[in-house]
């Protein structure tokens, strides 16, 4: 998994909880990385679940909120960090609409060692898409996250619903997404 995952949730760990919180979590964690992370290493996905699960346990959140809530604040340090992606959208709609075709192309160029999730986007209106997220990593309320801070970036308000529905589908998911109309 991409370093910049790792260090944007060390960063959220600190933000949020603590320095003392993020420093607990690195010493209780048994991670192959011992903790250490750049934005352009490549680390195993697992130490991300330790972390999250660790820190769910001290803070009492759920995995899945805190997951969600990273994906979200993930999202506007992606888009921060590359400026020239949202000058090519005009919606959110367009942005999801080209994760495949557009942003992952992109990624893929800096990152060609990257194992990206796949995206499927089906426009069913004005205000209406799905995008049906499968990934070998169990991270859809990562996922659903990052349409968070896409809807939060482009100032739209959606209302976001997941199938199948099931706590445990993390790896494949159908997202239906409706804006309210503009």
């Amino acid at each position: 998994m991409m370093g910049m995952v790792f260090t944007g949730l060390m960063e959220l760990i600190e933000d949020e909880f603590g320095y003392e919180t993020l420093d607990t979590l690195l010493e209780s964690c048994e991670l192959q990385s011992e903790g250490i992370y750049t934005s352009v290493g490549s680390y195993d996905h697992q130490e991300l679940l330790q972390l999250v699960v660790k820190l769910s346990e001290v803070s009492s959140v759920p995995v899945t909120e805190l997951v969600r809530l990273f994906g979200k604040k993930l999202f506007v340090e992606l888009i921060e960090g590359h400026p020239e992606i949202a000058n090519e959208m005009k919606d959110s709609f367009d942005l999801l609409s080209k994760i495949d075709s557009f942003i992952h192309v992109e990624v893929y160029k800096l990152y060609p060692q990257a194992e990206l999730p796949k995206f499927t986007c089906d426009r069913l209106g004005d205000n209406d898409i799905r995008l049906h997220y499968q990934s070998k990593r169990p991270f859809a309320s990562f996922a659903e996250g990052l349409l968070d801070g896409c809807a939060e970036y482009f100032k739209e308000d959606f209302t976001i619903s997941r199938t199948p529905e099931t706590q445990d589908s993390e790896t494949d998911v159908i997202f239906n997404i409706t804006r309210a109309p503009r």
